[in-house]
């Protein structure tokens, strides 16, 4: 190891330790993320149209097993980036798309027969569906919690949420560990752990696992609460 990684390695483990050391006096966490993490301020917007099914494509074949199980019928995709994993995998269903309106024109015209629609998360005139996916998209939003409310508004039974595991993405002793994220287009990530607590707060969970072997992609399949 040379001088310079030896020193940026010390100067990381100091830094965790402080870290922890203001988290036993009780640095206050935020959205069930540890006390002294350092969240993104500003939104940066993340481009996904070139993408196919490189990243979540195990989160979409989940929410299609869901769908054809429980024999449901409409889908919404919130964050649905390129619409590709939409309708590749949950094609055969009513699909309404949603995303920010950068998106919107590429989606509307690379699948013209399909529902692509922006709305606010304190939009509340949308029905409900039987199933509504979000695959990594809370990790870009500045306030989770209005995303959270906007999901469950839009769910009549089943959810199924991804986001980055910190501790899959990161080493113990890395400086992302402690934020902001190693992209730009990311606001926060959670650990496994912090991200159960957090979502648990809106939904009951059914399932949480890592969706791909070497990916670290977290995936929750969640239901409603009455």
């Amino acid at each position: 190891m040379g001088t310079i990684s030896l020193k940026l390695s010390v100067k990381n483990i100091c830094r965790q330790g402080v870290a922890f050391a203001s988290e036993l006096i009780g640095s206050e966490q935020k959205y069930c993320i540890r006390g002294a993490y350092t969240h993104r301020t500003e939104y940066c917007y993340f481009n996904d149209s070139e993408h196919k099914d490189e990243y979540q494509k195990e989160v979409y074949e989940r929410a299609s097993d869901i769908a054809r199980d429980e024999r449901l019928s409409t889908v919404y995709d919130v964050g649905c980036g390129s619409g590709y994993k939409l309708v590749h995998y949950l094609g055969q269903y009513e699909t309404v798309g949603f995303d920010v309106p950068e998106t919107l024109e590429f989606l509307r015209r690379t699948y013209p027969a399909r529902k692509w629609v922006h709305a606010p998360f304190s939009d509340r005139s949308h029905p409900s569906a039987d199933l509504v996916v979000c695959s990594d998209v809370i990790e870009h939003v500045l306030n989770p919690d209005e995303l959270m409310g906007f999901l469950s508004s839009l769910t009549r039974k089943w959810l199924v949420i991804s986001t980055p595991d910190r501790d899959r993405a990161y080493s113990a002793f890395s400086p992302f560990q402690l934020g902001p994220p190693s992209t730009d287009h990311h606001i926060r990530e959670w650990s496994f752990k912090e991200f159960y607590r957090y979502v648990n707060q809106f939904v009951d969970i059914h399932e949480h696992c890592h969706s791909h072997p070497v990916h670290a992609t977290q995936m929750i399949v969640a239901t409603t609460r009455s």
